[in-house]
């Protein structure tokens, strides 16, 4: 899906962490059920459906 960079609050409230690598974090919106793809720096990098996201976040694992 397309996305636009955005700095998030860190999912404190209505997200749920399914997966963590290296401060990269796979989070799912516990209200809607999508996720979305945090980097160290809590920048929404990827956002989308979770098998796609598991996939996203599978690629930036093996370049970091």
């Amino acid at each position: 899906m397309p996305n636009i960079e955005i700095k998030s609050m860190g999912g404190k409230f209505f997200w749920n962490n399914l997966a963590e690598h290296s401060g990269w974090r796979l989070q799912e919106n516990s209200v809607f059920g999508n996720c979305r793809i945090l980097d160290p720096n809590d920048v929404r990098v990827a956002w989308g459906g979770r098998d796609a996201m598991e996939r996203v976040l599978k690629e930036i694992e093996s370049k970091i």
